[in-house]
């Protein structure tokens, strides 16, 4: 890549236009901005993370625990970057830094909020996923709200996903039994692999019967990730005095009521599930909780993962969102970036 820290000012996108149905290429553009001449940090950012939460910060109302994007709004987004300059103590050049990022090709940053990584290799992926913001999200609703006993039958839908993967490993660490779902058969495929038995289509005509089949005396705990259709059949499936750990609904973010709920949903209440909603930045104490249970299984390969990587830069950020959002994605999305 060439100078970006350039007197010209650096490439930084930004929501030219709200949507009101599904995200399009031309909502998203980019301009020049220019840094400040001696920040702290100058950083290079190498990758960045492509989330379905993104969708949310473009609505017009909800989704309050972050904040929303208008017209005009810089983008920004996980991101791992490498430091090319500092005049901040602890910090040198060729440090690796993960950090909620404005999504530009060069970035001033004044330290706050970055976590230091490290690792064997060159560029510290892990970072990206199952030891940053997805894998924080995974083991608090699973491991912290849902809390898996060797008695639960557990459902997590969208399991080849990001989040959904790890959570469901989180699961059968725990003992529990687990169904996954997923919309692809390759996507099947990989979950198999990584070695669940029971895995699902959730796009399939006969879902319902599936699941029915898959867990005939119903399911204890279900990691709610899809919303939509596939959350009502869900509810159908519950059993007394189960437990909905709601940690997305990506398959309504796209609508115009991305939080409306299913048409079922009182009948929850008359089997006395709890809903247990969760978003992850409202719980950053356990962040450290996280680290020191993430690094064994990882550190073992008992848990799998996988990066869906999308090259092309900041030009390449708007298509493997809205790719993500039709769910063309298998492990999690990241862009890279240098």
């Amino acid at each position: 890549m060439s100078n970006v820290f350039s007197e010209s000012g650096v490439e930084q996108l930004y929501l030219y236009r709200v949507p009101e149905g599904p995200l399009q290429r031309q909502h998203i553009q980019s301009r020049r901005v220019n840094l400040e001449d001696s920040p702290p940090l100058c950083l290079q950012p190498y990758y960045f993370s492509v989330d379905p939460y993104m969708r949310t910060r473009m609505q017009p109302d909800g989704y309050s625990y972050i904040e929303r994007w208008h017209v005009g709004s810089s983008l920004s987004g996980w991101g791992l970057a490498r430091v090319t300059a500092s005049r901040l103590p602890g910090w040198g050049p060729g440090d690796w830094a993960l950090g909620h990022l404005p999504m530009q090709d060069a970035i001033d940053h004044d330290g706050a909020g970055l976590i230091r990584v490290s690792g064997e290799s060159d560029i510290p992926l892990a970072g990206l996923h199952p030891l940053g913001m997805t894998g924080f999200t995974a083991w608090l609703g699973m491991c912290r709200i849902g809390c898996p006993q060797m008695t639960d039958t557990v459902l997590v839908g969208a399991a080849a996903g990001a989040v959904g993967s790890l959570a469901a490993q989180w699961a059968r660490r725990a003992g529990a039994r687990v169904i996954v779902t997923a919309g692809r058969e390759d996507k099947r495929a990989w979950l198999r692999a990584i070695g669940f038995e029971s895995v699902l289509d959730h796009r399939a005509e006969d879902y319902a019967k599936q699941l029915q089949s898959a867990a005939p005396e119903g399911v204890s705990l279900n990691f709610e990730s899809l919303g939509g259709r596939f959350f009502e059949i869900a509810n159908t499936a519950m059993r007394v005095g189960g437990r909905v750990v709601l940690c997305g609904l990506v398959s309504q973010y796209q609508e115009a009521l991305p939080r409306r709920a299913p048409r079922n949903m009182a009948s929850l209440a008359a089997k006395r599930v709890s809903v247990l909603p969760f978003v992850a930045p409202e719980h950053d104490a356990e962040w450290g909780d996280f680290q020191r249970a993430i690094r064994p299984p990882l550190e073992s390969n008992e848990f799998s993962w996988r990066l869906d990587v999308v090259d092309g830069g900041l030009d390449a950020i708007p298509g493997a969102l809205m790719g993500l959002l039709s769910g063309d994605n298998l492990g999690k999305r990241v862009v890279r970036c240098h």
